[in-house]
This record gives C-alpha cells, sequence and structure tokens, in this order.
C-alpha cells in the first residue's frame, strides 16, 4: 500500500506542478486521473467508471486568466481513491469528489501565491547573471510547493488503509446512498450546461437538440453522433467556403476583412509587417533572410518544447512569465555571444504574460524568436516593440486557444472518452487521451513554427481573414452535437412516480416518454443552463442539485436511471 500511495501522491503533484504542459494537462482531468489512480489502487476498472463519472460533472469548466472555478485534479484524484478505498459503487465518486474538489480550490490558491516567491528570486540571480537560476526556479521550487500541497494529503489518504473508509461507507444508512445516487444522476448536467453556455450561440443552439433527440429516439452511441455530426460541418464549412467564392467572383471585389469574434474589441492593424527594416520587403517569410546569426531548427525545437512548461510555476503576480523567460534562455543563448547581453535581453521577458500556451498560443512565442533574431542582428527592433507586440496578442490568442482547447476539443474528445468508459471500455481514457496529445502537440508545433517563419503577419492573417471563425462554428456544431447526445445518455435520473386510475395504474414516466423521451433530463439541464445565465454561482447550483436530489428520492418523485 505504501508503493501505491507514493505512486498517488506523485500522480498528484504532477497534476499541479505542469512541468511538461501537453502530458500533465490531462492529469487535470479525472477521466484520466481516476483511470492511473484506480491502476495503481489495483482496480483499474472501478477507477475509470469513478473518474469518468467526476468526468462528466467538469466538462464545462474552462480555466482561464489563472482562475481556476473547480479543482478538478483534486476532484478525480481523490475522489477516485476514496471510492476505491470505502469500497463504494463508481456511481458515489461524485459525492466525494466535489467536497475534495472544494478543498482543492484552496490548495490552488495557495500553490498560485507561495509561487510569487519564485520569480521575485529569479529576479535576483538574473541580477547576478545566472541563467540556469532562472531554469532553476521555474521548476524545483514549484515542485516542492505542489508536493508539500497535493503530494502529501494524496498520499496520507491512500497509506492509511481502506478499513477506515469502508466503515464510514457501512455507517451511511442505504436510504442515503440511494439519494446520493440520484444526485450523482443529476450532476453530469451542471457540466453539460456549462458547455451548452460556452458553446452555445443563439444561430448554433438547435444542433443541441439534434444531438438530443437523435439519441433519443435512436439509440445511436456517442462515437456514431460524433462522427454524423462531423460530416455535417464539414460539409456546412465547404458550403459556406464555395458560397464566399461564388460571391467574389460575382461581385469582382474582394472579399470584405472580418474580424475576430471571439474578441471584437481586439485591434490589429498596428501588427503590419514581417521582415525588420531595411532587410527585406515587408511580407518576406523570416525564415527566408539571410541573416548572420540565425536560430537553428534544433534550436527552435528545442524552444518550442519549453514552451510546455510555461505553466510550472504559474503564479498570482505575474502568471506565466517565469515559464516565458525559461523557454527564451534557448535562442538567446544561440543568438548572443556574451552572458552581459543574453542577461540583459532575458529581462524584458521577466514581465507579466498570460495567454494560452500550448496549441495556439505557441504562435506568440514563435514571432518573439524572429524579432530577437532581428534584434540580434542589429536590426530596428527594440525590447519595446517585442513586449508590445507579445501583449497586444496575448489576449486575442488567448481567446482563440481556451476556445479551441478547452471549449472543443477537450469537450469532444473526453466526453467521447467518458460514453466509452462507462461501457466498461478501457478504449475511453486511452483513445481520449492519445488524440488530446497529438492534436495539442501537432497544432502547437505548426502554430510556434508558423510564428517564426511568416513573423507578425502570420497571426495577422488568421485574425482578419474570417477563417477562424468558420472552423470555430465548425466545431461547435460537432460540441454542441456531442453535448446533446451525453444530456440524453448521462443525465441517468427519471420519476417512479404512479398514480391509480380505477382498477389500473398509470406510470408518469411512460407518459413524459410517450410525449419525447428523455424530457427530464432535457428539462433539468435547461434548467441548470438558465440559473448559469442569470450568473448564478456554480456552488450555489450544486446545493441546489444535492438538495433537490435527496428531497426527490425521499418523496418518490425522482429515481436513479443509471
Amino acid at each position: 500500500m505504501v508503493f501505491s500511495a507514493i505512486l498517488v501522491a506523485l500522480l498528484a503533484t504532477m497534476g499541479q506542478w505542469w512541468f511538461f504542459g501537453p502530458v500533465t494537462k490531462c492529469l487535470v482531468y479525472p477521466l484520466t486521473t481516476g483511470t492511473l489512480v484506480g491502476v495503481f489502487l489495483g482496480d483499474p476498472m472501478t477507477g475509470m467508471l469513478a473518474g469518468a463519472n467526476i468526468q462528466l460533472i467538469y466538462l464545462g469548466y474552462i480555466s482561464a486568466g489563472g482562475t481556476m472555478p473547480s479543482n478538478t485534479i483534486v476532484a478525480g484524484i481523490f475522489g477516485t481513491a476514496m471510492t476505491i478505498l470505502s469500497g463504494a459503487d463508481a456511481t458515489m465518486a461524485v459525492t466525494f469528489a466535489i467536497p475534495f474538489s472544494m478543498f482543492g480550490l484552496l490548495l490552488n490558491n495557495i500553490y498560485m501565491t507561495v509561487n510569487a516567491a519564485w520569480i521575485h528570486q529569479a529576479d535576483k540571480l538574473l541580477e547576478k547573471g545566472s541563467l540556469r537560476g532562472v531554469r532553476l526556479m521555474n521548476f524545483v521550487p514549484s515542485f516542492c510547493v505542489a508536493f508539500v500541497l497535493y503530494g502529501i494529503p494524496a498520499f496520507l489518504l491512500v497509506v492509511s488503509g481502506s478499513s477506515w473508509a469502508k466503515t464510514l461507507i457501512d455507517a451511511v444508512p442505504k436510504g442515503v446512498i440511494n439519494s446520493l445516487e440520484v444526485v450523482g444522476g443529476i450532476m453530469p448536467a451542471l457540466g453539460i450546461a456549462m458547455l451548452l453556455n460556452y458553446l452555445g450561440k443563439k444561430n448554433l443552439i438547435p444542433w443541441f437538440f439534434a444531438g438530443f433527440f437523435l439519441t433519443v429516439y435512436s439509440g445511436i452511441g456517442l462515437m456514431a453522433i460524433s462522427i454524423f455530426s462531423a460530416i455535417i460541418a464539414l460539409l456546412i464549412y465547404m458550403y459556406s467556403q464555395t458560397n464566399e467564392k461564388a460571391a467574389q467572383q460575382e461581385s469582382g471585389k474582394k472579399k470584405r476583412v472580418k474580424r475576430l469574434s471571439v474578441d471584437k474589441g481586439v485591434e490589429t492593424t498596428d501588427v503590419v509587417s514581417t521582415a525588420p527594416k531595411g532587410t527585406a520587403t515587408a511580407g518576406t517569410p523570416i525564415a527566408d533572410i539571410n541573416y548572420t546569426k540565425k536560430l537553428s531548427k534544433k534550436t527552435l525545437i528545442k524552444t518550442w518544447l519549453w514552451t510546455t512548461s510555461s505553466e510550472s510555476c504559474y503564479n498570482y503576480e505575474r502568471l506565466q512569465a517565469l515559464g516565458i523567460a525559461n523557454l527564451m534562455i534557448t535562442p538567446i543563448r544561440e543568438l548572443y555571444d556574451t552572458n552581459e547581453r543574453r542577461v540583459e535581453e532575458l529581462k524584458k521577458y521577466m514581465v507579466f504574460y498570460n495567454s494560452e500556451v500550448f496549441t495556439i498560443g505557441p504562435i506568440v512565442n514563435g514571432i518573439a524568436c524572429s524579432m530577437e533574431e532581428a534584434r540580434a542582428n542589429d536590426e530596428d527592433v527594440s525590447a519595446e516593440d517585442i513586449n508590445a507586440v507579445r501583449t497586444g496578442l496575448m489576449g486575442p490568442v488567448a481567446g482563440i486557444g481556451d476556445t479551441v482547447m478547452q471549449g472543443i476539443l477537450f469537450p469532444i474528445l473526453f466526453g467521447i472518452g467518458c460514453s466509452l468508459a462507462l461501457e466498461g471500455s478501457y478504449l475511453g481514457p486511452i483513445l481520449s487521451f492519445v488524440l488530446f496529445e497529438l492534436l495539442i502537440f501537432g497544432c502547437g508545433y505548426f502554430m510556434f513554427m508558423s510564428g517564426y517563419k511568416h513573423g507578425k503577419t502570420s497571426l495577422l492573417k488568421i485574425l482578419k481573414n474570417g477563417t477562424i471563425d468558420k472552423i470555430i462554428n465548425s466545431f461547435s456544431i460537432v460540441g454542441l452535437m456531442v453535448v446533446g447526445a451525453m444530456a440524453a445518455s448521462r443525465v441517468a435520473i427519471n420519476t417512479p412516480l404512479a398514480f391509480s386510475i380505477g382498477e389500473g395504474t398509470t406510470k408518469l414516466q411512460e407518459v413524459l416518454d410517450s410525449l419525447a423521451p428523455g424530457l427530464i433530463p432535457l428539462g433539468i439541464t435547461l434548467l441548470v443552463l438558465a440559473m448559469l445565465r442569470k450568473k448564478v454561482n456554480t456552488i450555489y447550483i450544486i446545493i441546489a442539485i444535492f438538495v433537490i436530489g435527496i428531497l426527490g428520492y425521499f418523496t418518490g418523485i425522482l429515481g436513479y436511471a443509471g
């Protein structure tokens, strides 16, 4: 049990210490961590099922700008461990996970606060000329803090054994257990409603209902819904492209420029040229300019890989600044000959920075590398110019990146993964993890290299030609149909109410099914959505779900349909 406790402790530590983002990002998700906890504790099936049940609650949680609406790391790891140790059914994992998640918010606040100390220490080391000290501060102290806050509690939970957890569960009356199962059946409505609130543009909402009723009437699985919706989205995208080209040909005019809808307030007119002054004409790719000092492909790849650790020392004061400075050490070492010059150039990256850093965000780092290369070759590029571009782009990039990664890729892939997992297939967590990693790595690498090769104009083109809007809308169609299917299949609640009329008995659930199957799950999901749109705090919604579920069970109005 001690060895298992050590493994769970390391898992909990790495879940918070994002030393290699594309992989450790998946350790935020309960489907992944629940399965791993199950493997470590010798019960992978229960771990996977528990993780999938917990994951459904948090499908719609978006963490952006340093905020964490709920600590899914603690919820997945501690909730699953408690489920396995107590011998409880996997459906009970939700009940364990939610209190742990609330406790985890406190841990996250402490972690983000304490980490601010390390960037000040990095400032001091940099003043002394130590580039290696900056890299050290980015990794080692934050690991220690994560281990103390997350690893040690996880170790103590597991090493204490299962006897106390089983005793606790055995002491709970059967009626309470059953009522908590009803709560667990309702709870996925929260995550689904949050996704619907995030993706649900008015003109796209019908796709949610299409996914819902296609599922309840046909009974086809989530994978089939995903395939159908992807085909529909592709056809719509191709049709819109064809119509746009036809309109251009008919008018004989250049199509009108569109701005990014994710953040309509973003101005991009100041980001204009690719080539530095005096070297080449505007629009010349940076990679085609014959500089004396030039970044090698090996250095560029290393720099891109370092971008994955941009959040290792995430903190409330300067957020990703230390991680960004860490990744820029590699190109700065190659471009500048003296340590004094390297130190001076690195200082400009020790300022506040916060953006999405895994999928779309690497484009900003690629642009920074291209500008740094121009500066090293004595082009008219100042430190203020570089930071102005980085600061101006980090907002719109975050808007696109968080939408793509957390609002589209994650819910689609992990929604499918949860569906497969709850059917008892280990393919669920494996498939979602592998595809998520491939997409993050592939997209991140492409965006970084595009930023370096084409400089500032690469992002300008993305922002101005309207393509990103069409892509996001197409993915949103897939996401909404998948969300609709999940609402139909994973909000596992019904009513056992029956009425005696003469000598016969009429079951209310059968009456509702004759009108349209799944009306209760749909109604609950839409009710939670309405609360979210009225800005009701999610903690209050969770409390309301507990109250409704428990009262609904004991009054005989609601039952668990899992």
